[in-house]
């Protein structure tokens, strides 16, 4: 996880995220209905799944890069997860201008 991420790419990431996680909160529920697990049951439950634990993976990438634009340490991930208000700070903090100790900063064309 090197690099760094801006306010702009944070916040579009943030929204398909969104999706991913509704999509697999959808297949998870989907699957667990019923009494008895079917192969079909099973096979949203693995989706649902699946896509929770991705889309959790790409929020935690993405916020240590984002993180990185700050001039922070990734372990301030942490205080993200224990304090959700912090997330807020993350998407609205604006990044450090020019180079970094994680980088050049992140260029859109």
């Amino acid at each position: 996880m090197t690099g760094r991420l801006g306010r702009l790419g944070y916040f579009i990431r943030l929204c398909m995220l969104a999706v991913l996680y509704g999509l697999g909160i959808l297949f998870f529920t989907l699957g667990g209905k019923g009494e008895s697990l079917n192969p079909v049951a099973l096979l949203f439950l693995f989706l649902g799944s699946g896509l929770l634990l991705l889309s959790f993976l790409s929020w935690w990438f993405s916020t240590v890069r984002r993180l990185h634009d700050m001039d922070l340490s990734g372990w301030w991930f942490l205080l993200v997860c224990l304090l959700p208000i912090s997330l807020l700070v993350v998407c609205l903090w604006p990044g450090v201008r020019g180079y970094n100790r994680f980088g050049p900063p992140e260029r859109y064309y």
